[in-house]
C-alpha cells in the first residue's frame, strides 16, 4: 500500500491543506495539493532512484537556462526528491492552464518555438556521474535493423493468417520496409555521422513525448511537463515525433510543416546537413511499425478490438502515404523556414 500523500508532504518545508488525487497507475501516481506556498504537483516516480537523480539535475539544469518546466521544490534535508517505502516522490510548482491545439496555426507554433528553447535549454548538460542517463546517440541505425526485422517477421505472419488487418498489411508492408531500408542506407552517409559527433560535444536532451498532453498553456506561455523520458540524442528525435503527432490524423500538409519548420528554426536553428537527417527519420516508417507491432505482438491497448485496430492501421498508413509529397519537397521547405518564409 502507498504511503498517505500527507505524510509524505510533511518531508517538504511547507504546509499542505488540501491534496487530491488526480491519476493513479500503480508505479506512477500524481496529485494537486493546495499549500501554504501555492499549488503543488506531487508525484510518485516510476523511475529508479538513480534514475530519479539524473531527471532532477536535468530539470534544474533546464529551467537554469531558461526552459519552461515547473520548478522543483527541495525537500527539508535539501534533496530533490523524498523516498518513502519502496517509492521516490518529487514536488514540483502546479501550471494551470490547458493543452494546445495542433489545429490552432498560432498555438502550434509557439508549440515549435517552446521545443526549440527546450533543446537550447538542455545544451551543455551533463549529470553528476550519480545518476542513471540513458542515451540514443549514435544507435539509430541498431534501431532501423531491429524494427526491418521486425517488420518483415510481421510480414510473415500476416501471410500464415487472414483476417482484414494482415491483408491490409501486406499489401503496403512491402512499400514501407523499402522506405525503412532507404532511411538505413541514409544514416551511413556524413549528415548522420557529424551531427551525432557534434551533439556529444554540446549535449542535447530530448523531451520523447513532447506532444499537446504534456503542455501546459496559460497566460504565461507554453509549459512543458512530465520529465520521465529525458534521453541523449539528436533534436531530431523530438521533431520526428512532434511531426507525426501532428500530421498523423489530418495528413500530412506543406503549409503546417513548413510553419513548423520556421517556428523551430527561429528558436533553435539547424543548418541544411542537419534538416536532412530529420527528413531521414522522417522517412523511416515509424507509425506503421508503432501499429503493426502492437497488433503482432499482441500488446494492443485493453479494450481494442479488431475493427479498432484496422482503423488505427488505415490512419497510420495514410499519413505514412501522404508523408510523401512532402518529404519530396523538403529541402525547399527548409529554406523558406531559414529564411522566415512560408510555403
Amino acid at each position: 500500500m502507498s504511503p498517505d500523500p500527507k505524510e509524505i508532504l510533511k518531508l517538504f518545508p511547507l504546509s499542505a491543506r488540501d491534496c487530491r488525487l488526480l491519476s493513479w497507475k500503480g508505479k506512477k501516481a500524481v496529485w494537486h495539493v493546495k499549500t501554504d506556498q501555492g499549488a503543488k504537483i506531487l508525484k510518485k516516480s516510476p523511475a529508479s532512484e538513480p534514475r530519479l537523480r539524473f531527471l532532477c539535475q536535468a530539470v534544474r539544469h533546464l529551467r537554469a537556462n531558461g526552459a519552461p518546466v515547473p520548478a522543483l521544490v527541495r525537500a527539508r534535508d535539501g534533496t530533490d526528491y523524498v523516498r518513502l517505502g519502496e517509492a521516490c516522490y518529487t514536488l514540483t510548482d502546479a501550471v494551470d492552464g490547458r493543452s494546445p491545439e495542433y489545429g490552432s496555426p498560432s498555438e502550434l507554433r509557439r508549440i515549435m518555438r517552446t521545443l526549440g528553447r527546450f533543446h537550447l535549454a538542455s545544451r551543455g548538460f551533463q549529470g553528476s556521474g550519480d545518476g542513471e542517463e540513458r542515451s540514443h546517440l549514435g544507435r539509430w541505425a541498431e534501431g532501423y535493423r531491429k524494427h526491418l526485422e521486425d517488420l518483415e517477421a510481421f510480414r510473415r505472419q500476416a501471410r500464415a493468417a487472414a483476417s482484414p488487418f494482415d491483408k491490409l498489411y501486406l499489401k503496403h508492408a512491402d512499400e514501407f520496409i523499402r522506405q525503412g531500408r532507404e532511411a538505413l542506407e541514409t544514416l551511413n552517409g556524413d549528415a548522420y555521422r557529424e551531427w551525432v559527433a557534434k551533439i556529444d560535444r554540446i549535449k542535447n536532451l530530448c523531451h520523447q513525448d513532447f506532444a499537446s498532453g504534456n503542455l501546459i498553456l496559460n497566460a504565461d506561455g507554453i509549459h512543458v511537463i512530465d520529465m520521465d523520458s529525458l534521453t541523449y540524442d539528436l533534436p531530431a528525435r523530438d521533431l520526428r515525433k512532434i511531426f507525426n503527432k501532428v500530421m498523423k490524423k489530418s495528413g500530412w500538409n506543406e503549409s503546417k510543416a513548413a510553419v513548423m519548420l520556421q517556428a523551430y528554426h527561429a528558436a533553435h536553428p539547424l543548418n541544411e546537413s542537419e534538416y536532412r537527417v530529420v527528413k531521414t527519420d522522417l522517412l523511416f516508417p515509424h507509425l506503421f511499425y508503432g501499429i503493426s507491432s502492437k497488433f503482432f505482438g499482441r500488446r494492443m491497448e485493453s479494450g481494442w478490438k479488431d475493427e479498432t485496430a484496422l482503423e488505427k492501421l488505415k490512419t497510420m498508413i495514410r499519413a505514412e502515404t501522404s508523408k510523401m509529397e512532402v518529404l519530396n519537397r523538403w529541402d525547399a521547405i527548409v529554406r523558406l523556414a531559414g529564411e522566415g518564409k512560408r510555403a
